[in-house]
């Protein structure tokens, strides 16, 4: 059966001011560590809050522990800003009318399904999967592995989408096919390229 392996954050909805809000304000108080909005922003999208943070707090398992523990909770106060992206739902209709299995696969927490449901969008999935659940993370392939071993699909039918170079890398360390949301020029190898998700429908 043919299938689409979504991203959330960045892909589906625009999360990404409480990610850099939160990564910033618990940088900043609990290490005094100052860094711009901008260059937290433009880093995340390079790699990941966590890599990210592993370098400024030079790998110390407390400290990103501490971290952690106050991001969360900073986060948290975002939730009801999240919004979809702009065509999101329509995508998602477009695909389930077209039939499409669909996977939401994320490094959030287990806040995603909450979310989701919030969104009104959680029903558009057989699965939805966080890496809370004692996945490995992006861009190992192991959650691709999972689903494709539990519901018998063919990478070759199957669809990974997001906004990064590790959902990219993600997708294909699993051989499936690959479209990157993004409107900048990237230096790494996908099979498509979309500005805006009205366009996916073009190449599905």
């Amino acid at each position: 059966m043919k299938s689409i392996v979504w991203d959330f954050d960045g892909t589906l909805a625009n999360s990404y001011p409480g990610i850099v809000m939160a990564t910033q304000k618990s940088l900043k108080e609990n290490f005094d560590i100052n860094i711009s909005k901008d260059s937290i922003y433009k880093e995340i999208l390079k790699t990941s809050v966590r890599k990210l943070t592993t370098e400024l707090l030079d790998g110390d398992a407390d400290k990103a522990k501490a971290f952690y523990k106050s991001y969360k909770l900073f986060e948290q106060n975002y939730y009801d800003q999240i919004k979809l992206m702009p065509h999101a739902r329509i995508i998602l209709e477009y695909c389930k009318l077209q039939g499409y299995q669909q996977f939401i696969v994320t490094h959030r927490d287990t806040s995603i399904f909450n979310i989701a449901k919030r969104l009104d969008i959680a029903k558009y999935f057989t699965e939805i999967i966080s890496v809370e659940d004692g996945h490995t993370r992006k861009p190992d392939s192991e959650m691709l592995d999972y689903l494709i071993n539990k519901y018998s699909i063919d990478p070759s039918e199957m669809w990974s989408i997001g906004d990064r170079k590790i959902d990219i890398d993600f997708g294909k360390a699993a051989h499936t096919k690959t479209i990157l949301l993004s409107d900048k020029k990237v230096d790494f190898d996908v099979d498509y390229q979309v500005k805006s998700l009205q366009e996916i429908d073009k190449i599905l």
